[in-house]
């Protein structure tokens, strides 16, 4: 069967308006990068596949940067076969002198002395606030959106598409690292604040797809990849 492209969340790999083959494929057939259609919410929707586990896939559209809920294979309804691959992130350059971060972490231990806190290095500064019900307060909230206005961010959440390594070259200065959010949206009144989306330049992750890491390895992780050499503090 063929099926029409509509939308932006496969751009620039498909556009609306054109059309794309679908194949039936055995769950034990579908692998990573593979675009396959399935249902969800009454809905039709064709995104790439990031991750496979025998009972859902972990996908997400090429113009999306989080992935999608995890889709259960008896939603899947068939693979677009001659797909182009996903297009490669775009690569925040590597940056002249010492590494220098705000990082706002979200729950977990911090204090001084804390493993969090040792896994930084020289020139980072963390910023330690409490989480609230689904994510944050409003006042942390607030804290954060100003924190982040005008500088650059960067989400580390297990729910990022790229890896820290497929997109960290460096940190440009003043750059606000947000760990241990929850990111997104919610229409109904929920006791805390996800954080908006749009706060975040880029968002990435450690470790294997929708699979929490620890604050503190997340961290290390990331002071490996932007500040290699300078050791923690």
């Amino acid at each position: 069967m063929t099926l029409p492209v509509s939308g932006a969340s496969m751009l620039p790999t498909l556009r609306s308006g054109e059309r794309v083959t679908l194949h039936s494929a055995r769950p034990d057939a579908i692998r990573p990068q593979d675009v396959i259609a399935f249902r969800s919410g009454g809905k039709l929707i064709l995104h790439r596949v990031h991750a496979v586990f025998p009972d859902r896939v972990i996908t997400a559209g090429d113009n999306f940067d989080l992935f999608d809920p995890p889709v259960p294979m008896t939603a899947v309804i068939g693979v677009a076969r001659d797909v182009p691959g996903r297009p490669a992130p775009r690569r925040w350059p590597r940056q002249p002198g010492p590494a220098a971060a705000d990082v706002w972490l979200i729950g977990g231990l911090a204090h001084p002395g804390s493993e969090e806190g040792s896994a930084l290095p020289a020139g980072w500064r963390l910023h330690w606030r409490p989480a609230k019900g689904i994510g944050v307060s409003a006042e942390v909230l607030a804290e954060l959106q100003a924190a982040a206005a005008g500088k650059p961010c960067v989400g580390v959440t297990e729910h990022a598409v790229y890896t820290a390594a497929e997109v960290l070259g460096g940190l440009p200065p003043q750059t606000q690292v947000l760990v241990g959010c929850s990111f997104g949206g919610l229409k109904q009144a929920t006791p805390g604040n996800l954080v908006p989306t749009e706060v975040a330049d880029v968002f990435v992750r450690v470790g294997p797809p929708r699979v929490p890491v620890s604050a503190a390895d997340a961290l290390r992780e990331l002071a490996a990849l932007v500040a290699p050499g300078e050791g923690a503090r």
